[in-house]
């Protein structure tokens, strides 16, 4: 009888081949797997830019309740406040100060010494203080402090940014320049048809277009801009145009649809920090005036801008920044005014 042999047969591995092919694989999976991650990402980061903007709407109504009025857009301190004279361009705290004990930042209010200029010593730990309620999550350089004494030497601290400004309508208006001292200031402060602008004091009842179809603050995307911008600009405690406050006289977006066109009306901002934007694919978030919050497309009728003088074709502007409309508005000025007497659908948006 033959024994039975007792060796065994060799264990069979992968070869390079079907090794590489697995990898293959793993690399198709991963590829169509990633944009999906992503797109979950972006819309969780989406819905917590909704909810920034819902919390600010509400600390805004709460804010009505105390005071009957919106917050101050800003003002110009008179000495000894604050030491520059009239027509300085000088101005005080954002809206977001004046916000703060309606966003559960009392202590950082307390904190705010209102009786002088807001980039003096006192206020350096507030201006250098973070308020995450005021970031969206999709624009990544928002949050870092900035010491960079070239830009912000008046800021030994530093300080803070912010992704969301207050509506301040067509156009800027009175500007930086055109305080109380100027000669045409009662002319350009009637001109101003937004909720926030130098020294606004919006009322509910002041918005006869109906706070459902006003729009109170919108996104702007700070990474976007020139790194010298982001110096400059969105500096969170600050009440100055551009900083906290953006104008729907450039379009929503205009990295991609216009050209740097110069500084604004009134104030020496370009157009990428006075108009609003968003990292937000399409789009941009707007909380409006009734507490809703809602997605404006870029696609929203906006009217072709003119290179020529650095305006929409249906705005013309003279030597005393007085502000004439040629043509009817577009859906996306229309709904920034408060008073324009504009009938739209939110259809239309």
């Amino acid at each position: 009888m033959l024994k039975a042999s007792s060796a065994r047969a060799p264990e069979r591995g992968f070869t390079l081949i079907e090794l590489l092919v697995v990898i293959a694989i793993i690399a198709v999976l991963i590829s169509l797997l990633l944009p999906a991650v992503q797109s979950a990402r972006e819309a969780a980061r989406r819905a917590q830019c909704v909810n920034n903007l819902k919390q600010l709407g509400l600390a805004c109504h709460n804010y009505i309740d105390a005071n009957s009025v919106f917050p101050l857009g800003t003002f110009m301190m008179p000495p000894p406040g604050d030491a520059s004279g009239p027509g300085s361009g000088r101005h005080e705290h954002s809206i977001f100060i004046r916000l703060l004990p309606f966003m559960e930042q009392a202590q950082l209010y307390n904190a705010y010494n209102a009786s002088v200029h807001y980039a003096y010593v006192d206020n350096g730990t507030v201006s250098a203080t973070g308020v995450s309620a005021i970031w969206c999550p999709s624009d990544g350089t928002v949050s870092e402090l900035v010491a960079d004494q070239t830009h912000l030497g008046q800021f030994p601290l530093g300080m803070r940014f912010n992704s969301y400004k207050g509506n301040s309508g067509t156009w800027f208006s009175p500007g930086r320049y055109q305080d109380r001292s100027n000669a045409n200031f009662g002319a350009l402060f009637a001109q101003a048809n937004g909720i926030f602008h130098f020294y606004s004091n919006t009322s509910l009842s002041s918005i006869t277009d109906g706070t459902s179809n006003t729009i109170l603050m919108g996104e702007y995307a700070r990474g976007k801009v020139s790194r010298d911008d982001q110096l400059c600009w969105g500096w969170w405690s600050s009440g100055n145009y551009s900083d906290t406050m953006f104008t729907t006289l450039y379009p929503l977006n205009p990295f991609n649809k216009v050209g740097d066109l110069g500084t604004g009306q009134g104030i020496n901002s370009d157009l990428f920090v006075s108009a609003a934007s968003s990292f937000h694919p399409g789009g941009a978030n707007f909380s409006f005036c009734d507490g809703s919050v809602r997605f404006i497309k870029d696609s929203i009728q906006q009217p072709p801008m003119n290179p020529a003088t650095s305006l929409p074709q249906n705005v013309t502007v003279d030597g005393n920044n007085i502000f004439t409309i040629t043509a009817p508005l577009s859906v996306y000025q229309a709904i920034s005014t408060r008073n324009g007497g504009e009938v739209i659908s939110a259809d239309a948006y």
